[in-house]
């Protein structure tokens, strides 16, 4: 046996291991990242105080941001177009707390006084004294500047005017008001009482007041908050695109769907891209494609292969939501759901069999490796644009943005951190490289797919990567990204940023 001394040794050792693994500098990144995403550079306007806010639409979102205010005392004034849809908002709302209440987290009398805070209507002069309006209606452009309208007419000339849009145009929305600097966006991630993640989208005429406003708005309710560009699809769901594209693809060359899904879960994702689309649903950008007359269009925010995807919609298996009584599902996608279980449908197996047929594409092994370049790399890839772009401050607030609203793995410190820790900047740009010239040759010589640039290295990247070969590395400080560093020089010398 071993003596307490040596033990002592032991111990001291494995400590020392532990304390200079990456995993505990991308902790420790990601602590610091936290706390410096709220700081907008240049930033020194003191914020109003919100002491009433005003919700327009009590479906999922509006009832989920309505619990975040009045668990933190403020007044919420709740709105929606019909009685029964108000009904049904405040009645889930409610649930929210008795559920609470059931499992022992909250009192009763708790409960009572947060909802004695909402007061529901279906009146907009009941806005009146409200500080800040925030709009959670469906994503139809029409319909939110009708509701813009209505809150100019209705509200205060200095209260501020939110959009929880998950990806329209701000700038045009905001168009609407006859001062569109108090307009922002504030994309709350679903459920917005549960999920920790608020990006605060500046638009072109955003005032410095509004910004400071809706930054210590995400502050109150205990959000990350994050501010980001007015840009498609944002941060978040810009990045996520090549990822969700990239899934699909990977499937019509032979990786199998429970493949994709586990190379990315045992990365730590809590949820495979599979499963993801299965549970967002798979109609959203089906049905935008649809209302655009353009089946075969593509955004920063979706793109194909959608073959698969528009089959499934046809046929109405978006996901989860779509039940199949026939088989006895609680819901159809590319899996088979019986409540919490599932399994990859059989029908979709085949279906994958005659695109590929079609396509003239034979399936073939795909290695684990290969799938985990393919899904992530393109997504940092994005990361590097955003921020070549300027549509993001710095390196970390894109970490703080997938932490915490995308589930990626605290110990992997955000996607950004993980290309520079883990991966190796290098090595990431010759990978891209390859994968670039892979996709190229598959779009150029099969007139089946359509063209995409995912692959195709961000400036930025390449820039970084020359200057950690002139040994620039040495020369910046402990803790700073490399990114952060040529970021700085390169904004010194030319002072691009959309924020």
């Amino acid at each position: 046996g071993m003596s307490f001394r040596e033990g002592l040794e032991v111990e001291g050792r494995e400590f020392v291991k532990l304390l200079f693994s990456v995993q505990s500098a991308a902790l420790r990144h990601l602590f610091f990242a936290e706390r410096i995403a709220n700081r907008v550079p240049g930033l020194k306007e003191a914020p109003p105080p919100i002491r009433k806010v005003g919700i327009v639409g009590s479906g999922l979102m509006g009832g989920g941001i309505a619990v975040c205010f009045a668990q933190k005392g403020v007044p919420v004034v709740v709105l929606d177009a019909k009685q029964e849809w108000l009904d049904a908002g405040i009645r889930n709302i409610r649930n929210i707390w008795l559920g609470q209440v059931k499992r022992g987290r909250l009192t009763e009398a708790k409960a009572q006084s947060y909802f004695g805070l909402i007061k529901p209507t279906l009146k907009y002069s009941d806005f009146s004294d409200c500080d800040m309006l925030i709009e959670a209606v469906p994503e139809i452009m029409p319909l939110k500047k009708e509701v813009f309208q209505a809150l100019e007419k209705n509200t205060r000339p200095d209260a501020i005017i939110c959009t929880n849009t998950s990806g329209l145009d701000i700038d045009e929305i905001a168009s609407t008001l006859k001062d569109p600097s108090r307009c922002m966006g504030t994309h709350f991630f679903s459920p917005a009482n549960v999920m920790q993640l608020l990006e605060n989208v500046r638009t072109s005429k955003s005032s410095n007041r509004t910004i400071a406003s809706c930054m210590a708005m995400g502050k109150l309710i205990n959000k990350k908050a994050v501010l980001v560009g007015n840009c498609d699809g944002f941060v978040g769901n810009r990045m996520l695109a090549p990822y969700a594209s990239e899934a699909r693809q990977l499937a019509e060359e032979g990786a199998t769907i429970d493949q994709v899904d586990a190379v990315a879960e045992a990365f730590g994702m809590a949820m495979g891209p599979m499963t993801l689309g299965d549970l967002v649903g798979h109609e959203l950008f089906w049905k935008q494609r649809k209302a655009a007359g353009d089946m075969k269009k593509q955004t920063k925010t979706y793109m194909g292969p959608y073959e698969l995807v528009d089959w499934l919609c046809e046929n109405n298996r978006f996901g989860q939501k779509t039940p199949d009584p026939k088989i006895k599902a609680t819901g159809r996608g590319l899996f088979i759901h019986a409540g919490r279980s599932k399994i990859v449908d059989p029908e979709v197996v085949t279906k994958l069999e005659e695109i590929r047929a079609a396509k003239g594409v034979t399936a073939r092994t795909v290695s684990d490796e290969e799938v985990l370049e393919r899904l992530f790399f393109p997504l940092i890839n994005e990361g590097f644009r955003i921020l070549e772009e300027g549509y993001a401050t710095r390196s970390s607030d894109i970490d703080v943005v997938y932490i915490f609203g995308y589930g990626f793995p605290p110990a992997k410190g955000g996607p950004m951190f993980y290309a520079e820790n883990y991966v190796g900047l290098s090595k990431l740009l010759e990978r891209l490289s390859v994968y670039a010239a892979e996709a190229k040759k598959r779009y150029t010589t099969n007139p089946h797919y359509l063209p995409i640039d995912y692959f195709e290295p961000s400036q930025l990247l390449v820039e970084c990567v020359q200057a950690e070969r002139t040994g620039m590395r040495s020369k910046v400080p402990a803790g700073v990204p490399l990114v952060d560093a040529v970021l700085s020089y390169k904004k010194k010398s030319k002072g691009a940023s959309k924020l």
